[in-house]
C-alpha cells in the first residue's frame, strides 16, 4: 500500500496545555510531555544533522523513524 507525504505528516502549531487533576496522567499526556521535551533539547533538528549523510524516503524520514523508536 502506498501513502503520500500528506497523508503521514502533519503540522502542528502549538502543544495542548497540560493540566493533572489527582496526578494521574494518560498516555496522550504523556505524548505531550515527549512533545515538549523534544522541542526544548531541539531533538529533532539534531538527530536530522546526525542523518544527513543517510538518502531519504520522500515520506518517512530517518529523523521520523528514529523519534518514533524513541517515544515507543
Amino acid at each position: 500500500m502506498k501513502h503520500s507525504k500528506s497523508d503521514v505528516r502533519c503540522k502542528f502549531s502549538a502543544l495542548p496545555e497540560l493540566r493533572l487533576y489527582d496526578q494521574q496522567l494518560t498516555s496522550f499526556s504523556g505524548l505531550i510531555v515527549f512533545q515538549h521535551l523534544f522541542s526544548v533539547l531541539d531533538l529533532r533538528r539534531r538527530m536530522s544533522r546526525c542523518f544527513e549523510h543517510r538518502t531519504v524516503s520522500p515520506i518517512f524520514s530517518t529523523t521520523s523513524i528514529a523519534m518514533l523508536l524513541v517515544v515507543s
